[in-house]
C-alpha cells in the first residue's frame, strides 16, 4: 500500500486532526492513500501523534490505529551549513528587536544559540542536541516590536516551515538549547518553556540555569525528554489554559524518564497567553 504526506492544503483537505485539534495551522498532516488525500490518516507535528492505517482495523470498519516509531538513528545537519545561515541580521525581524532590547547581549546570543536567517526574512532557530550535533531548524517569522507573524497577518509566513529535513527524511528535533547540558554542570537547574524566544531571554536573565524549549505546549516526547534522566526540571508554562496543560503533560513525561519536576505558575488567573519572556521583559523595562 503506498501512500506520502500532503505537503501544501492541509486545512482544506483535513480541517482537523484525528485527536480533534482545528489544523488551520497545517500542523496535522494527511496522507494521500491510493491517490486520495485522506484527512483520518497521518502525523499531527502539533500534538506529536501518527495515525496510519492498518489492514485488518480498515476491514473491521475501525478508526485509525495510533502506532509508535520504530526506535531509530537521527539525521544531523553539517555545521558548515548552519554558519552558513548564522548571519544576514540586518533584515531578520527578530535579530533586529533583540538587537534594540538587549544591545550588549544579543549578538552572543545569536551565536550561542545557532540563530539563522532565511533568504526571505524568516529566522531559524537550529535545534543542537547534547553532543553538539545539529538535528532540525524551525522557520519562524516575527514581526518589528518581536511577536509571531499570525495567521489573519499572513497565513504562509504563520507557520513553521520544516525547511527540507523533514520527519520523512530522518530529520528529528531534540529539545532546544540541549547543547548546555554538556557546558554545564550536571547539577545546573533545568528550566523547561515552551517557545524558543523564552529560552532566548530566561538565559539573558538568569544564565546559571539551563533554558531549554519544547518547541510547543504538547510538542515534547519521550525520546526528546530522556537526555533529562535524573535532572531537576522547573516547568514554566504559558498563561493560559493550553498552557497549563501542556505543563501537566510535560510533567508526566519527564517523571517517566526520571527527572525531578517542579511546575511554576507564574499567575494562575491569567488566562492572557504571556510567558516568562514577556515577564521578564516587563520587569528590564521597569527598572
Amino acid at each position: 500500500m503506498h501512500f506520502k504526506f500532503v505537503a501544501s492544503n492541509r486545512f482544506r483537505v483535513a480541517p482537523h486532526c484525528p485527536c480533534g485539534k482545528n489544523n488551520r495551522d497545517g500542523k496535522f498532516s494527511p496522507i494521500i492513500l491510493d491517490g486520495i488525500p485522506d484527512p483520518t490518516f497521518g502525523h499531527c507535528h502539533s500534538c506529536g501523534q501518527s495515525f496510519f492505517p492498518n489492514a485488518a482495523a480498515k476491514e473491521n470498519l475501525a478508526g485509525p490505529v495510533l502506532i509508535s516509531a520504530s526506535p531509530k538513528l537521527a539525521r544531523t545537519i553539517a555545521t558548515g551549513l548552519v554558519k552558513q545561515t548564522l548571519k544576514s541580521y540586518h533584515h531578520n525581524n527578530f535579530a533586529l528587536w533583540l538587537q534594540a532590547r538587549y544591545p550588549t547581549t544579543a549578538d552572543y546570543l545569536l551565536q550561542y544559540f545557532s540563530i539563522g536567517t532565511t533568504k526571505a526574512g524568516g529566522t531559524i532557530f537550529w535545534y543542537q542536541d547534547k553532543a553538539g550535533n545539529y538535528r532540525k531548524p524551525k522557520r519562524i517569522y516575527y514581526k518589528p516590536d518581536g511577536h509571531r507573524v499570525k495567521a489573519s497577518e499572513d497565513e504562509a509566513k504563520s507557520k513553521p516551515s520544516p525547511l527540507v529535513f523533514t520527519n520523512q527524511a530522518g530529520y528529528e528535533y531534540c529539545l532546544f538549547g540541549e547543547f548546555q547540558l554538556a557546558q554545564y554542570p550536571a547539577t545546573a537547574k533545568i528550566v523547561m518553556v515552551e517557545s524558543e524566544k523564552s529560552a532566548l531571554i530566561g538565559h539573558v536573565h538568569f544564565p546559571d540555569f539551563i533554558w531549554l524549549a519544547t518547541g510547543g505546549a504538547v510538542s515534547l516526547k519521550k525520546e526528546r525528554a530522556a537526555v533529562l534522566q535524573g535532572r531537576k526540571v522547573l516547568i514554566i508554562p504559558d498563561m493560559h489554559q493550553t498552557g497549563r496543560d501542556g505543563a501537566l503533560r510535560m510533567q508526566v513525561i519527564l517523571k517517566s524518564v526520571g527527572a525531578r519536576t517542579r511546575i511554576i505558575d507564574m499567575d494562575k488567573d491569567r488566562q492572557d497567553g504571556d510567558d516568562i519572556a514577556d515577564i521578564l521583559i516587563r520587569r528590564a523595562e521597569i527598572r
